[in-house]
């Protein structure tokens, strides 16, 4: 750029400097834009504050609402039995609640005990192995409200199951005494129980249903309206139930009642003395003539007999003989009869009268 260019170039500048006014420096602005800042940043810092709060107020009510879920509750439902150890302690076999309100079912008497349970009747002696092939021999005594339940079991058995009517299940394990192995546990008598099944690690061992008496009626005098006589094999079909009356043959105005089914072969006495005796359902030898159960003053007489025996001859105190009919259902012979002379002797004859069986007294 030449001399003159760069004269003319300076007083451009000059002139255009000369028309910028100055003002006063902002100040008031500046300032009053920093406090906006710092409002804007206390607020954010309280809301932080607040979050925190509120994080710190969950973190200090959570463990409360924990810890109030731990609490022990009350005994919920009809029913609660609780696993023991596997030797009992001071012979109790079996505790719980029924109904919200505690028991425990303790053993006593030695190797060979009977179980107790507080405001219910003890067993008869349980022996120190179940009966037969099944796997439990279960024995029943009832309260008013309760039911007591105890036996022992054989060394296969794991635990047993208790299902009711609605389908729920209980699960009771074996406790050793003196060596052997038995359950119990007491229950609301107002759960309908439908079937007991007995397991062992492996599976199911066998089931069992019970027979369950009409509320009037009792296995004998005082006896519980419930019993577990027969135990089926696992996989082994609900045999099918068959009934019938046997009418009394004597002058007293009652009968009885036949039943056959899954709990086994079970006799009740209808009229006058109410009772119920249950076994289980064999396979009587042809000939056999068995007494099952009698009234209180042994004058109601009932029994069961082989397929072959049609009738029975009673022969009297007095020289008199009475026919005694048999009513067969499910495989054998049912007879009922109320004695008021003296039975002598008795024969059993086949259809085509020949005899196949004697004794003395009261047939069976």
């Amino acid at each position: 750029m030449t001399g003159r260019g760069e004269q003319d170039l300076g007083q451009r500048v000059d002139r255009a400097l000369a028309a910028i006014t100055s003002g006063p420096v902002p100040t008031a602005a500046i300032m009053a834009r920093g406090r906006a800042i710092r409002r804007r940043r206390r607020l954010a810092g309280a809301g932080a504050v607040a979050v925190a709060a509120v994080v710190t107020a969950v973190a200090v009510a959570l463990p409360g609402l924990v810890f109030t879920a731990r609490q022990p509750q009350p005994p919920a439902g009809p029913l609660t039995i609780s696993r023991l150890g596997p030797a009992a302690h001071n012979g109790v076999i079996g505790s719980g609640t029924a109904d919200r309100k505690p028991w425990t079912v303790r053993l006593a008497g030695g190797p060979d005990p009977v179980a107790t349970a507080a405001g219910l009747p003890a067993t008869v002696r349980l022996g120190t192995s179940p009966g037969g092939s099944g796997p439990v021999t279960l024995r029943v005594t009832e309260s008013d409200t309760r039911r007591l339940l105890a036996g022992p079991v054989s060394p296969a058995v794991a635990y047993v199951t208790i299902r009711l009517a609605g389908g729920t299940t209980y699960r009771v394990w074996p406790v050793v005494w003196h060596g052997h192995r038995y359950v119990g546990l007491v229950m609301p008598l107002s759960l309908p129980i439908t079937r007991f099944t007995a397991y062992s690690r492996h599976g199911e061992l066998a089931y069992a249903i019970p027979f369950s008496a009409p509320p009037s009626g009792t296995t004998g005098p005082g006896g519980p309206r419930m019993l577990v006589v027969s135990w089926l094999r696992a996989g082994t079909p609900v045999p099918a139930v068959v009934s019938a009356t046997v009418p009394d043959q004597g002058p007293a105005p009652w009968s009885t009642s036949v039943q056959v089914g899954p709990w086994g072969t079970c006799l009740q006495f209808q009229i006058g003395f109410q009772g119920t005796w249950c076994r289980p359902t064999l396979s009587y030898p042809p000939n056999a003539v068995t007494l099952v159960t009698s009234g209180p003053y042994l004058t109601e007489v009932a029994g069961i007999t082989g397929r072959a025996v049609a009738y029975i001859q009673l022969r009297l105190r007095n020289g008199k003989t009475a026919r005694l009919r048999v009513l067969h259902i499910g495989g054998q012979g049912f007879y009922s009869v109320s004695i008021v002379t003296p039975v002598t002797s008795w024969t059993a004859y086949t259809n085509t009268g020949n005899p196949i069986a004697t004794g003395t007294g009261t047939p069976g």
